[in-house]
């Protein structure tokens, strides 16, 4: 295996599922996307997980997923990693996505399994495979059961942690067992991301190396000082740990009572770095009672208004 990509300190860290900041219309909103990735960065997260499910990528054209890509790394200016989700049902189409971010300059590609369509594990592991020929990129799996109902086996990761080219999982699911698993069966020097927000924690005790994460939108500042307690310390805190994850599970609590993405971007909204928070058709738009109830919950929220942006004013 080539441990070069694997043991950099560039992939391991607090890295953003960013959002795709939309006007009224529906069109992308890019003065938005810049000022969030600018407000993330301040905040301290270590990069960015781009055109992924909470980027309503799979809502987005293809066109419009390489404009949001391009964006991103044009407003980070090269400051953190970049990993660009090239995942679609079409092998051919995720190519195409994977030779676009190559073009762009980031550190590494990822893709969701494909699904819908009834496929085995051997022609998921060509679909990654023809990905990773088309380019010379690192490769992270994404593995998220519950929103393409696949489960990837355990010999399946093994194998792909033999390609030098796959560098980890984007472990998406609460089975913190099965986590542990991949990292008994794939090595330490295999990545692994925790990618439910409600238990990093618990992943990170479990061998996760980092998280990609949605909630982190809204509060990326506590999640990027847990990485930096549980990093830095040889027996990290655990009760203030538990502290930080309970501050961050009271809104989670709290927002899965509605639909994630419009939540949140109805909460970028409330802290200033949304300029609307409009998600595009299929997707809920929030009624006025909901909106009033999401209002409330900001109102006392010391996170969230914690993680507000922060705007200089000429003395």
């Amino acid at each position: 295996m080539n441990t070069t990509m694997t043991n950099s300190k560039s992939f391991r860290g607090i890295f953003t599922a960013l959002l795709t900041p939309m006007f009224e219309n529906g069109d992308i909103d890019f003065q938005s996307l810049a000022r969030l990735v600018e407000h993330q960065i301040k905040q301290g997260i270590h990069g960015f997980y781009v055109g992924g499910s909470t980027g309503e990528g799979f809502i987005l054209t293809s066109e419009e997923r390489q404009q949001v890509l391009e964006a991103v790394v044009k407003a980070a200016a090269g400051r953190v990693t970049i990993i660009a989700h090239v995942g679609n049902i079409s092998t051919r189409e995720s190519i195409k996505l994977a030779k676009h971010a190559e073009l762009q300059g980031i550190d590494a590609v990822s893709a969701v399994v494909p699904f819908y369509y009834k496929v085995t594990m051997k022609e998921i592991r060509e679909h990654y495979e023809a990905i990773m020929a088309a380019v010379s990129l690192p490769m992270i799996v994404y593995h998220f059961p519950g929103a393409t109902g696949v489960n990837l086996s355990m010999d399946f990761y093994e194998e792909m942690s033999r390609n030098p080219q796959c560098i980890g999982v984007k472990f998406t699911s609460l089975n913190l067992f099965e986590m542990q698993q991949i990292r008994a069966r794939c090595g330490q020097d295999f990545l692994i991301y925790n990618g439910h927000d409600e238990v990093y924690t618990g992943g990170a005790y479990a061998g996760a190396d980092g998280a990609i994460g949605s909630t982190f939108n809204m509060m990326p500042g506590l999640f990027a000082e847990m990485f930096k307690i549980i990093s830095s310390a040889e027996q990290p805190p655990m009760a203030d740990l538990q502290a930080m994850q309970a501050e961050a599970n009271e809104l989670i609590a709290h927002m899965i009572q509605f639909d994630v993405i419009a939540y949140e971007k109805y909460m970028l909204y409330l802290q200033g770095v949304l300029s609307t928070p409009t998600v595009r058709q299929p997707l809920k738009q929030f009624t006025a009672a909901e909106r009033e109830r999401i209002e409330q919950y900001y109102a006392q929220s010391d996170v969230l208004r914690r993680h507000g942006l922060v705007v200089k004013t000429e003395c």
